[in-house]
C-alpha cells in the first residue's frame, strides 16, 4: 500500500522537459497572437490614412470647385477681372456704417495668383446679389453691400486658395467676407492650375491650357476669354504608412513634383471646373 502511494506521488505534477516544452508551444502561440493583432492594427491604421487621404483630396476640389464656378458672375454687370493676381488689386470698400466688403485684406496671399512649381495659388472675383453672396469660407455679403445697394465695387466678393506649409500642409480659403483665413484641408502638399482660355471666340470651348505667368503677361489679354480651370492636387497621407521611404514623382497638369524620402503615402486629384458665367 505504501508502496502505491509512493509511486503515485512520485507521478504529480510535470518534469522540467514537459515545463519547457509547454512554455515553448505557449510562447509560439503567443508569438502567432502578437503577430496577428499588429498586422490588424496596421492594416487598419493604413485604411485609415487611405480614406482620409481620398476624402481631404475630395473635399479639396469639392470647395474649390464650388467657388471658381462661379468666377465672373455679375448679374449684368461688367467685370474683367475675374482673377487678379497681386493682393493690391483687391478693392475694398465701405458699404454704411462700419460693414466693408472685405474685412481683411492681410489673409490674401502677397501674389494673389502665381505660378510655383512648390504650388500654385488662385484668387477669383465675382460680384455679390440676392441670389449669390457667400465666400469659400461661408461669409455672407450684407444687403448694404450687393448689387441691389448700386454700387458694384461694393459687392466684389473674393476667394483665394493658396498652401500653407506647415506640419499638416494645408490647403487654404482666404474669403473677403471673414476676418480669418480657414483650413480647407490638410496633407494638400501641392496644387497646381491651369486656365483654359478661348481664344476662338466660341464662349464655351476652350482651345488651351495656359499658366498664371501666360495668362497676365502684359499684352496678352487672356483674362477675358478663361472659361475654365484645371486645379490637381497631391495629397499625402498625415502619418507614416508605406513600408519603406522612397522618393517618388508626381505629374500635375504637366509639372513634375519630387517627394521627400519618406513612408507617406501620396495620390494625385484632378478636376476640370467650367465657369458658368462664360457661357
Amino acid at each position: 500500500m505504501n508502496k502505491k502511494l509512493a509511486q503515485i506521488g512520485a507521478q504529480a505534477g510535470l518534469s522540467l522537459i514537459e515545463l519547457l516544452i509547454a512554455m515553448t508551444i505557449g510562447l509560439f502561440l503567443l508569438s502567432g497572437i502578437a503577430t496577428s493583432y499588429m498586422t490588424s492594427v496596421k492594416s487598419s491604421s493604413n485604411r485609415d490614412q487611405s480614406s482620409m487621404l481620398e476624402d481631404n483630396g475630395r473635399l479639396a476640389l469639392e470647395t474649390i470647385t464650388n467657388s471658381l464656378k462661379h468666377a465672373g458672375y455679375s448679374s449684368g454687370q461688367n467685370i474683367t477681372d475675374r482673377f487678379i493676381n497681386n493682393k493690391a488689386q483687391i478693392i475694398q470698400e465701405n458699404c454704411g456704417g462700419s460693414i466693408n466688403n472685405v474685412q481683411n485684406t492681410s489673409i490674401f496671399p502677397t501674389n494673389s495668383t502665381v505660378d510655383n512649381a512648390g504650388g500654385d495659388s488662385i484668387t477669383a472675383v465675382y460680384y455679390g446679389d440676392n441670389r449669390l453672396n457667400t465666400d469659400c469660407s461661408g461669409g455672407v455679403l450684407l444687403p448694404s453691400c450687393r448689387l441691389e445697394s448700386g454700387d458694384p465695387d461694393n459687392a466684389r466678393i473674393y476667394n483665394a486658395f493658396y498652401l500653407e506649409k506647415d506640419t499638416n500642409d494645408s490647403l487654404i480659403c482666404a474669403g473677403s467676407l471673414d476676418s480669418n483665413k480657414q483650413v480647407v484641408a490638410e496633407g494638400i502638399e501641392n496644387i497646381q492650375i491651369l486656365y483654359g482660355v478661348d481664344t476662338g471666340g466660341t464662349g464655351s470651348q476652350q482651345d488651351r491650357f495656359v499658366d498664371a505667368t501666360e495668362l497676365f503677361a502684359a499684352g496678352n489679354n487672356l483674362l477675358s476669354s478663361v472659361v475654365s480651370v484645371q486645379v490637381a492636387v497631391l495629397v499625402r497621407s498625415l502619418l507614416p504608412v508605406n513600408t519603406k521611404a522612397e522618393i517618388k514623382k508626381f505629374m500635375l497638369l504637366g509639372t513634375e513634383y519630387t517627394s521627400p524620402n519618406d513612408r507617406f503615402r501620396r495620390e494625385v486629384f484632378t478636376t476640370t471646373i467650367r465657369l458658368r458665367n462664360t457661357l
